[in-house]
């Protein structure tokens, strides 16, 4: 029997990357791929399958929540989060709502498929390099954090701003409040002496905040 495997992620790059990938490992598997949570959810309501590969931030939406609202129809099926943010609280989180693992998106090929065949009743997994407390947004300086005294959101805070996202999906990243975002980003400003994100995203590549 060929093993069915959902993918649910909005980056379409690295959505269709890995359905190649996992169609090129010589498995047999059929992949269903969607970019967007309402036609994942309306895939799920038909069809049961036996692994479900998830991000947690798919255009805006928490997948958190789409895991959990499926979670009864797929309590016989795999569920892989498959993440940037790394996070311990989200890891702890992904493991009390009953995920099978919990994974960075830069893990390698060969260990997603070990994932993805061993039996679902195996303990709660993460990747073989995690550590309690490591961050895939971690690469900040020492000598600049300490320097400027960042704390540890405000790095995570500052690498987002980089990506681009608004204070809202920075919010909904994190699981804080707009306003605690809103506190964050000016503190970081006064801290570092600048006053929009422009000057940020200039002092982060002078200081190789993002190496």
């Amino acid at each position: 029997m060929p093993k069915q495997i959902v993918i649910c992620d909005d980056h379409l790059l690295f959505l269709n990357g890995i359905s190649e990938l996992l169609k090129n490992t010589g498995n047999n598997y059929v992949i269903f791929k969607f970019s967007d949570v309402h036609s994942c959810r309306n895939h799920l309501m038909q069809n049961i399958p036996d692994v479900f590969i998830c991000d947690l931030n798919i255009n805006h939406f928490d997948g958190f929540v789409l895991i959990e609202e499926f979670k009864s129809q797929l309590k016989n099926t795999k569920i892989i989060v498959l993440t940037a943010y790394y996070e311990d609280f989200l890891i702890q989180k992904a493991k009390k709502l009953g995920v099978n693992a919990f994974l960075k998106k830069e893990t390698p090929a060969e260990e997603l498929v070990c994932v993805i065949e061993s039996n679902n009743d195996t303990t709660f997994y993460t990747n073989k390099s995690y550590k309690k407390g490591e961050s895939v947004y971690s690469a900040i300086d020492g000598s600049i954090v300490n320097k400027f005294r960042i704390s540890r959101q405000e790095k995570e805070i500052i690498k987002l701003i980089i990506k681009g996202l608004t204070s809202k999906e920075i919010a909904e990243v994190l699981f804080i409040s707009i306003t605690t975002v809103t506190t964050h980003r000016k503190n970081i400003h006064r801290k570092l002496e600048i006053n929009n994100s422009s000057s940020l995203i200039k002092f982060a590549h002078e200081n190789n905040l993002l190496d």
